[in-house]
């Protein structure tokens, strides 16, 4: 009896431990596969380098064009061009594997979730995309003119030649293109907190000169040229976007009533 006893608790236990060691498995198959697609596309990005620089220099050869500045690159180490081409190609071959990323991670979410619970998701994550595509293809149209105000000041000095860091300028590209494309997820944030019951549409509306503040002081603590310009680019669209929120917390809220309705 004793024996049965251990037994029987000693299974469940054994389950447990075999169900997790099994999870444990095919995350690590993931994230292998995640890094095994990130070198691949790293190697792509390598070969594709002349077009991605091009691609990320084409707004500062229009703004000089129209600044006539006299410009020139520069190296500070002698290491610095290899450092350039690897963090280019890492972060273009990141970019280009992303959508295998994000399906591996799906694979692994999904059998966790229920179907009610996967629903959302069918649309929500097109959305998260496509609004970090908008952003990245926005930071990119201001960039020219971001550089173009910057430049008009170097004329002021006789003389004067731009001697631009390729690293510099590369940062400063990706980190623009990054950051809009990360802001322009608001309103997948704000639809999330709505359908965990967080965030209703009443309380945005009441607090849309709030949401103008906020949004401002995050513009200015977070571009990276720091300049009026490019924090305005900025902050119109994403406040344009915190009113387009309030339309689809709504639709949410009403599919929530809807479904209460139809349970009574």
């Amino acid at each position: 009896m004793a024996a049965e006893g251990i037994k029987g608790r000693t299974e469940p236990e054994d389950d447990k431990r075999m169900e997790l060691t099994e999870h444990l498995a095919e995350l690590r198959t993931r994230i292998v596969r995640s890094i095994v697609y990130a070198i691949i596309g790293s190697i792509a990005g390598y070969y594709l380098f002349h077009r991605i620089y091009r691609l990320l220099y084409s707004p500062m050869a229009r703004a000089l064009g129209d600044a006539h500045v006299e410009f020139k690159i520069a190296f500070g180490h002698f290491m610095e061009p290899f450092f350039v081409v690897l963090q280019i190609s890492v972060v273009a071959g990141l970019i280009m594997v992303s959508p295998l990323v994000i399906l591996e991670m799906w694979g692994f979410v999904r059998p966790a979730l229920t179907r009610q619970e996967r629903r959302p998701l069918r649309w929500i994550v097109p959305l998260s995309v496509t609004l970090f595509i908008l952003g990245v293809l926005l930071a990119y149209w201001i960039a020219q003119f971001a550089m173009s105000f910057f430049l008009e000041f170097i004329p002021l000095f006789p003389k004067a030649v731009l001697y631009q860091g390729p690293k510099t300028y590369v940062l400063f590209m990706l980190k623009l293109m990054g950051i809009f494309g990360l802001v322009f997820q608001m309103p997948v944030v704000l639809m999330f907190l709505a359908w965990a019951g967080l965030l209703t549409s009443a309380s945005m509306k009441r607090s849309w000169r709030h949401a103008i503040v906020a949004i401002a002081f995050m513009g200015l603590m977070i571009t990276p040229s720091n300049d009026a310009f490019t924090m305005m680019m900025m902050v119109i669209p994403v406040f344009a976007l915190y009113l387009g929120s309030i339309g689809l917390v709504r639709i949410i809220e009403r599919k929530r009533e809807a479904k209460a309705d139809g349970n009574n």
